[in-house]
């Protein structure tokens, strides 16, 4: 930034024939924007400085990213979340303008949707070729009738909701780029946008006096409540997801939270009976209505795209039937046909008898000879697409084409006409962003939101501006590293509070009841809390041997230090390692090896590989974890990515792993409802750490480690009980005593005993139980407390070899807690779906 905060514009310079946002055509700062500008000034550079940091720190907390499908690496996929701090602005007047053309907009495209798989008289009345409907693929024949006059989609809307991209152009005004209809994203980043700058700047965007967001999630949440049917009780909706690897997925977590809705993937859902079910660990509960963030090819694998794991077979048909409602619904898809954009203007006439509001950008339709002819007379003009967003060409200009790349497309474009549209090149507004140096111009994409009302329809105050980073890029889109924006629609009177908080005149039912917990939720908290107890258990492993390392000196307990080495392979299960036949190379020089297990995530039961193991689990049940888990975990993402060069490196990257795990265990018992998820979180933890302790006690009995003073004492370390064990003993130290607090002495934590006890207790609070059935489960783990209960640390040496007896016991225990495992996966986590053979037995 410049020294002098009152010089914040002065490299800000505007390109001549090109609307600026910030500038008039006299090149005065425009009114709208004096205050925000004036305000950022007295604020200066080194408090705009600070103030960028916050917004980065708190985007990055909040875990607002954006997934690249272009990325090699899987953990490159996550790009942070870009918010410019200075706002694009808009006046009411200004704004109600735009406004009616959006709402006109939903309307045709609502009449249009309706007439495609009804009566299409659209064809008969000659406005649109045929072949732009039948021989493009979003076009769905299965779909075709959903409309009729008999069906439920006839008497409510049939667009939900829709998002527009608009342009500024030279003249001032918007022009339409396209719309989003199946499945249209950044509402949920337009919200985070504005919370986070509303918090950033509190007095500034108070006495702006800014349109409230919340305004247009109330509606649509009351229009989706409306369109579930339900009377009488909570509509049961769900958001579906293709999954975390999805682009946009975190706003699908954000506003399922935001909404009050279950997040589900295909996978959670099944049809029987031509009803909608989801899969919880409660049982089969039927599902209302989908709010859905997949595309119309991939929801239903039996009539649609046959290979899709993204949606529900038999979905179609129960949609058909009237027994669950998508929103918006299957076959919308075909609203984004970009061969329709030539047409808006004579279809909204004939639909609305009204001309359009929103004028298009200037489209051809290449299938149509004399339009193919004119564009090809000055192709320099226009940015050519796909007719078809499936498409896997990307939107080319003959500006950057040249030579044999020119030809090529050229004869692509002869070849088939039909599969592309010309857009006239509209030379963007240039708006201001705030740089290291003052304000710079960028060139920007507007992205509005539209819902159906009680009324009509109704567009948010406010949307999601896309900046491009360089004035010379021309597609400006997330995907291409675009920066956003929040848009802020002035009032002209200060702004009532909205929230989604339900009037009083609507009754709640008190409900103490969770709304059901998918299979796959459920599988992903249990294998997140083994997970995490997997990764304190080597973290306190590696530390232990680390600090064994720096304190033997000249051989001084080798034989210790040897077995504590021996237990990190074994824990880590990296076989040989320590444990190998040529084992003395590393035990000279270890720090390799244990570099390599505590950091490299490759290596398969490393440290590093369950650490990403645990974050990717998490994110699976992003919408279920409070805003401090979310930013532990995050924390021990960005500490795994460190690099290591020393033993002092690593006992502090150790340290902080082990305060991250702890504090994410903490605010799992302090944070989270005592719901059927936390018990198979907490189910999932005293599984594993029953299962780390025995393999580690098997480990250290193998290999005589009881035999000496010292590897007592660093098993007591590692287990986070030597200072109860030498209080309670006074610094004398056996092998009776200390298997005794660390397997039978109920008052430690992290002793067997302990963890058996939790078990045998959080089981009576599974869902689904029938007090007068024995689940398998149960029989489980009755087994595995009575083969404990048998024992007692007394029995054990009053045998004559009783650490080989332990070792025996602790297997059979071992075994028994695999089968509780299993039963629990078998019962909650797997839905095997009844399957009927189509055709004879022969194939």
């Amino acid at each position: 930034m410049t020294k002098d905060p009152y010089h914040l514009i002065d490299n800000y310079k505007t390109i001549p024939g090109v609307y600026d946002e910030l500038y008039d055509a006299d090149g005065q700062i425009r009114n709208k924007y004096k205050f925000l500008v004036k305000s950022f000034q007295e604020l200066g550079p080194a408090e705009l400085i600070n103030r960028r940091r916050d917004t980065d720190r708190i985007l990055r907390e909040n875990g607002v990213t954006y997934n690249l499908y272009q990325s090699e690496q899987i953990e490159a996929k996550e790009r942070p979340w870009e918010l410019d701090l200075f706002p694009l602005v808009m006046e009411s007047e200004e704004w109600r303008i735009l406004e009616r053309g959006l709402n006109q907009r939903a309307d045709l495209l609502d009449a249009l949707v309706r007439d495609v798989y009804s009566k299409r008289r659209l064809l008969y009345e000659k406005k649109i070729p045929p072949e732009i409907l039948f021989n493009e693929s979003s076009f769905l024949r299965a779909c075709d009738g959903m409309y009729d006059s008999n069906h439920f989609l006839a008497k409510n809307p049939a667009l939900l909701f829709f998002v527009c991209d608009l342009i500024r152009a030279a003249d001032g005004n918007f022009y339409v780029l396209n719309d989003r209809v199946q499945a249209p994203s950044g509402s949920g980043y337009s919200l985070e946008n504005r919370i986070v700058l509303s918090r950033i700047f509190p007095s500034m965007y108070r006495d702006a006096m800014v349109h409230r967001v919340a305004v247009y999630f109330r509606s649509l949440r009351k229009s989706l409540t409306q369109l579930s049917g339900v009377s009488g009780r909570e509509p049961v909706i769900v958001l579906l997801t293709p999954g975390p690897s999805n682009e946009t997925y975190f706003e699908h977590a954000y506003l399922a939270g935001y909404l009050g809705y279950t997040l589900v993937q295909g996978e959670d859902l099944t049809v029987r009976k031509n009803k909608v079910y989801m899969k919880t660990v409660e049982g089969l509960q039927q599902v209302d209505l989908i709010l859905r963030r997949v595309d119309d090819d991939f929801m239903d694998p039996l009539e649609l795209k046959g290979d899709s794991l993204l949606g529900v077979p038999g979905l179609l048909e129960s949609v058909r039937s009237g027994n669950v409602k998508i929103a918006n619904p299957i076959g919308t898809g075909f609203l984004e046909n970009r061969a329709l954009l030539p047409f808006y203007s004579e279809l909204c006439r004939f639909y609305l008898g009204e001309d359009l509001l929103l004028p298009m950008a200037p489209t051809y339709w290449l299938g149509n000879k004399e339009q193919f002819q004119l564009v090809l007379q000055n192709p320099e003009k226009y940015v050519f697409k796909t007719v078809s967003r499936t498409d896997e060409e990307t939107p080319v200009t003959f500006v950057e084409l040249s030579g044999e790349r020119k030809d090529s497309f050229l004869q692509k474009l002869k070849h088939a006409p039909k599969r592309f549209i010309a857009q006239e090149m509209i030379e963007s507004a240039t708006v201001p962003v705030l740089g290291e140096n003052g304000f710079r111009p960028g060139r920007a994409i507007m992205r509005t939101f539209v819902s159906s009302s009680g009324s009509g329809y109704q567009t948010m105050a406010g949307g999601l501006v896309r900046v491009s980073p360089s004035l010379d890029e021309f597609f400006i889109t997330s995907q291409r590293g675009a920066w956003s924006k929040d848009l802020w629609v002035l009032s002209t009177e200060t702004q009532k509070e909205e929230s989604l908080l339900v009037p009083k005149s609507d009754q709640i039912l008190i409900s103490r009841k969770s709304s059901g917990v998918p299979s796959r939720v459920a599988d992903n908290l249990f294998w997140l809390a083994r997970y995490l107890e997997r990764s304190e258990n080597q973290t306190r492993v590696i530390r232990e041997a680390v600090f064994k390392i720096l304190q033997v000196e000249d051989g001084y307990e080798k034989e210790s230090l040897e077995n504590i080495l021996k237990l990190v392979t074994h824990v880590t299960n990296s076989y040989p390692g320590f444990l190998g036949d040529d084992s003395g190379d590393l035990f000279a020089n270890p720090f390799p090896e244990l570099q390599r297990l505590t950091v490299d995530k490759n290596i398969v039961g490393s440290l590093g590989f369950h650490l990403r193991s645990l974050v990717i689990a998490s994110k699976s049940v992003r919408d279920r974890l409070s805003d401090d888990m979310k930013k532990i975990l995050l924390h021990l993402e960005d500490q795994s990515t460190h690099n290591i060069e020393s033993y002092d490196q690593i006992i502090d990257f150790l340290q902080k792993i082990i305060v991250n795990l702890s504090s994410l265990t903490g605010l799992s018992f302090e944070n989270m409802s005592r719901e059927a998820g936390w018990f198979f979180l907490n189910l999932g933890r005293r599984i594993e750490r029953s299962i780390n302790m025995i393999l580690m006690l098997q480990g250290m009995i193998q290999w005589k480690s009881f035999e000496d003073k010292s590897s007592f004492e660093t098993f007591l370390r590692i287990s986070d009980i030597r200072l109860t064990y030498n209080r309670r003993y006074s610094g004398k130290i056996d092998q009776e005593s200390v298997l005794d607090i660390l397997l039978f002495d109920t008052t430690n934590p992290r002793s067997l005993a302990y963890q058996l006890e939790q078990i045998n207790g959080d089981l009576q609070f599974l869902p689904g139980k029938d007090k007068k059935i024995v689940y398998s489960e149960d029989r489980a783990a009755l087994q595995l407390y009575t083969h404990f209960k048998m024992k007692d640390i007394a029995i054990f040496f009053e045998a004559e070899t009783p650490l080989t007896a332990v070792s025996v016991w602790l297997e059979e225990l071992h075994g028994y807690l695999r089968l509780l495992s299993d039963a629990l996966s078998s019962r909650y986590f797997n839905y095997t779906e009844e399957q009927t053979r189509i055709g004879d037995t022969n194939g």
